[in-house]
């Protein structure tokens, strides 16, 4: 397959929302052909992976690629054009201020370090008072708000129920990020090596795992692949 209008369009669709549902993206391609495509062809789901799959090809040589994710707070699945680099904040040094990094590191901070990796919307404008030393002011709490919106549309971070979540972008974008900066903390799935943000507690044990990953592997096994007891947890 030839790289072609569809592809550049297609890139440049996800370059621009950051994170697109399964089924946004399907609509996007059918919009794309619709106009660079051939007229009586409308694309499926299968043409939106073979489409992924050749743009990836010539976007990974700038660590750059379009991962396929599901994401369980949501059920869903989405399309997210990320950065492989080992730190993806720097890349956008020229986009946001000091001030509005510096906020964004912290909120990383904070959901990693939280037992269940969620924060309220008060404490995260709370935060708005972290300073880099004395050279970087307090973030405005109206800025801290438009940010919050801002990269919740870009799929960096999830509000439900009046707290914050990683989000899909998160998720895939800062897995090596907050591996190195917080080995200590983060958790990994037993049976995909995998960093957990979202998961499944036993309830003998603290293994917890992907829930993606537990049905799975409840199909072939019942009992916990950390502690061998019976798995009782609902999933």
């Amino acid at each position: 397959m030839a790289y072609t209008h569809v592809h550049r369009a297609f890139l440049q669709a996800c370059s621009n929302h950051g994170t697109i549902s399964k089924q946004n993206a399907l609509e996007v391609l059918i919009g794309i052909y619709a106009r660079y495509g051939d007229g009586d062809t409308v694309p499926n789901d299968d043409d939106v992976i073979d489409v992924v799959a050749k743009i990836n090809e010539r976007i990974h040589q700038f660590d750059q690629k379009i991962v396929y994710t599901h994401f369980e707070p949501l059920d869903k699945d989405f399309y997210v054009f990320v950065n492989l680099q080992e730190s993806p904040i720097d890349l956008h040094q020229n986009v946001f201020t000091a001030q509005e990094l510096h906020f964004f590191r912290v909120l990383l901070r904070e959901l990693t370090l939280s037992e269940d990796h969620t924060l309220s919307m008060i404490m995260c404008l709370n935060f708005t008072n972290d300073t880099v030393g004395e050279t970087v002011k307090p973030l405005p709490k109206t800025r801290a708000e438009q940010l919050l919106n801002e990269w919740e549309e870009l799929g960096y971070f999830l509000v439900l129920d009046d707290k914050l979540h990683f989000g899909p972008k998160s998720v895939v974008e800062f897995d090596k990020y907050l591996t190195k900066n917080y080995a200590d903390i983060i958790t990994r799935c037993c049976l995909c090596n995998v960093t957990i943000f979202y998961g499944v507690r036993c309830a003998s044990c603290p293994q917890i795992l992907h829930k993606d990953c537990l049905k799975k592997y409840l199909r072939r096994l019942t009992n916990c692949p950390s502690c061998k007891v019976l798995w009782s947890v609902s999933i």
